[in-house]
């Protein structure tokens, strides 16, 4: 890791060209956090489907009735952890009830991806009207006590 935890915030439109933007940032923060570049790709791929595979549960904002998602991504001495908060549908993105699901016909599902990329932990939480699903990749040898909440 190379110098103190970092945190970006980014509120994010579904537009290709934010997500894309999205994984450079997901990258850099997993290379922040000591990843090899396999882990890095990896790690950023898992955010950009997490943010896709979320767009369809955000509510429209009445301002401009498209749904945004607020996404915070936090790097550490041990891991590298992305927020995915939105209003909405009140349904995990990926989550012990869709991890094991059967790979969706005509692509994968959220959680056959994360098994794929090889993220460490998912997790979910729903407070005062905001969905949460937090991804972690940890850097080497973990323990759940090191997890931080956001």
């Amino acid at each position: 890791m190379t110098g103190s935890p970092s945190r970006i915030e980014v509120s994010l439109h579904n537009d290709p060209r934010l997500l894309a933007a999205l994984a450079t940032i997901a990258s850099h923060a997993a290379r922040r956090a000591g990843l090899n570049r396999g882990a890095q790709d990896a790690f950023a791929e898992a955010a950009v489907d997490a943010c896709r595979d979320t767009f369809p549960l955000v509510n429209p904002n009445p301002e401009n009735q498209m749904g945004m998602l607020h996404v915070v991504i936090q790097d550490f001495h041990d891991r590298v952890e992305m927020a995915i908060e939105h209003n909405g549908e009140a349904l995990p993105t990926a989550g012990l009830d869709t991890f094991c699901a059967q790979v969706g016909i005509g692509g994968q599902s959220l959680s056959a991806a994360l098994q794929v990329k090889k993220v460490d932990r998912v997790q979910y939480e729903t407070r005062d009207g905001i969905s949460r699903v937090i991804l972690i990749k940890y850097t080497g040898v973990h323990s759940a006590s090191h997890s931080s909440a956001l």
